[in-house]
Formats: C-alpha cells, structure tokens, sequence
C-alpha cells in the first residue's frame, strides 16, 4: 500500500512539516517521490521505520543519533561485535543522568528540610 503524506502523517503520528524535515536530513526517505509534483509517497515498511524512530526518540535519542543508529544498522554485519553498542551508550548516557537529577534531588531535600517552609533570600538582612 502507498500513502501521500497527510495519510501517512496520520498513520504514524508525525507531522507533515516533520516528515519533510526527516526526509531533508536524510533520516525518513519517502518509497517514491514524483519526479513532476515532488510528492511523497510512502510504504508499509516506512510506517514501520517511521515507528521506530518514534521509538528512538522517545528512549532519548537525538536525531543525529538515530541517523547514525540507521547507517549503522544497514551496514551491520553479523560478524560484527557491536550490534547493541548505540543502545548500550544511551543507557550509559541515561544511567549518568538518573545519578545527576538524584543528586539534584537530593539537595532539594536538604534545603526542604534545613528551611522548613521559611523565605529564602539572597540578600543579607541588616
């Protein structure tokens, strides 16, 4: 099945600009693109390329990370050793964060609890 790309914008829950800027960046390619209107066209396997990305994104990853995820993947051989090291980087990534937001959090509790409920000022009282 093909789809324009307001059809297919609804199938995946992508905006049309969105889906224009995926396929200038070279991150979703539209199957067919009419050579006299330009438009776009797209498939059942770019519903499913267009789900994964919206996965990616959602797990944290930027689109410069998914791009080179994709190259990835399409040249992956299955001799190669790496095939879980841009999932496994993003879990560092994610891990190291948790750690700084707790640490964050942490401090908050503090001052919660060293204040209790009294106006914090900068300025020094005479």
């Amino acid at each position: 099945m093909v789809y324009k790309i307001g059809d297919f914008s609804n199938i995946v829950n992508i905006s049309i600009r969105t889906l224009r800027y995926y396929d200038d960046i070279g991150l979703l390619k539209p199957e067919i693109v009419d050579k006299f209107t330009n438009y776009r066209y797209y498939t059942e396997d770019n519903v499913v390329e267009a789900r994964f990305i919206v996965l990616l994104k959602e797990v944290g990853f930027t689109l410069q990370e998914i791009i080179d995820y994709k190259n990835f993947l399409n040249n992956y051989d299955d001799s190669d050793d790496g095939t879980n090291q841009f999932l496994i980087k993003k879990q560092n990534q994610i891990s190291e964060e948790m750690e700084r937001l707790q640490e964050m959090y942490d401090k908050i509790t503090v001052l919660r609890k060293k204040f209790k409920g009294k106006i914090l000022t900068l300025v020094k009282e005479d």
